[in-house]
C-alpha cells in the first residue's frame, strides 16, 4: 500500500512539473507569431508556362542525376527521352534517344519513338527515314509500320502508300492491338476516294 501511494505521489509530481513547464513556455513565447500553413491561392500553386508537373520534373531531375552518375546506362537516357516525349518537348526527347542509341544501337522502340518526335516537329521526311531504318534491321516492326502509315497519310498525303504500309502491318502482325481501327481507317480512306 505504501509503495502504491509513493508511486501516485511521484506520478502526480511529474504531471505537475510538466504542466508548469508548459505554462512557463507559453508565457515566455506569448509574443512570437503563430506559424500556420495559410491556404494557397490558385495563382500561388500554378507553375510557370512550360514547366513540367512537379512529379515529372522531380523524376526528370532524378533520372538526369542517375544518368550523370552512370553515363553508359542507355536505359536512363531512354527514360529521360520518354519523359520529354510525354512533355511534348520533342527536340529534347530526340537528344536523349540519340544518346541512348549511341550506347545501345538499333533499338526499334527507341528509334520509332524518335521518328515520331520528328513527325510532331513537322519533319516527316526525317521521320520516314528513321522508320525505314528501323524496318531494315527489324523487319515488320509493328509500331514503325503503324507510325510510317500515319506520316504517309497525314503529312505526305500519300494515301495509297499509307494504306499499303498498314496492309503490310496487318498481314505481318495479325494480332496488332489497333487492328480494328486500322481496318476502319483504310475503309474510310478508300470510300472517300483517297486512292
Amino acid at each position: 500500500m505504501a509503495n502504491s501511494r509513493r508511486m501516485n505521489l511521484l506520478f502526480g509530481g511529474v504531471v505537475t512539473f510538466l504542466g508548469a513547464v508548459a505554462l512557463v513556455s507559453a508565457y515566455l513565447n506569448r509574443d512570437l507569431p503563430v506559424v500556420q500553413d495559410a491556404p494557397r491561392s490558385a495563382a500561388e500553386t500554378r507553375l510557370p508556362e512550360g514547366h513540367p508537373p512537379l512529379d515529372l520534373a522531380n523524376k526528370l531531375e532524378a533520372l538526369e542525376q542517375m544518368s550523370r552518375n552512370d553515363p553508359q546506362n542507355a536505359d536512363y537516357k531512354v527514360q529521360i527521352g520518354n519523359a520529354y516525349y510525354d512533355l511534348r518537348q520533342y527536340q529534347k526527347a530526340i537528344e536523349a534517344y540519340q544518346q541512348s542509341l549511341a550506347i545501345r544501337p538499333q533499338d526499334p522502340n527507341v528509334e520509332t519513338d524518335m521518328g515520331t518526335c520528328y513527325h510532331f516537329l513537322g519533319q516527316p521526311d526525317t521521320a520516314l527515314e528513321v522508320f525505314d531504318r528501323v524496318l531494315r534491321y527489324s523487319a515488320n516492326f509493328p509500331q514503325a509500320l503503324f507510325n510510317k502509315g500515319i506520316v504517309l497519310v497525314e503529312d505526305k498525303k500519300d494515301i495509297k502508300g499509307g494504306i499499303a504500309v498498314w496492309e503490310e502491318l496487318l498481314r505481318t502482325n495479325p494480332n496488332f492491338p489497333q487492328k480494328a481501327q486500322i481496318e476502319q481507317r483504310i475503309r474510310q480512306l478508300q470510300a472517300t476516294g483517297g486512292l
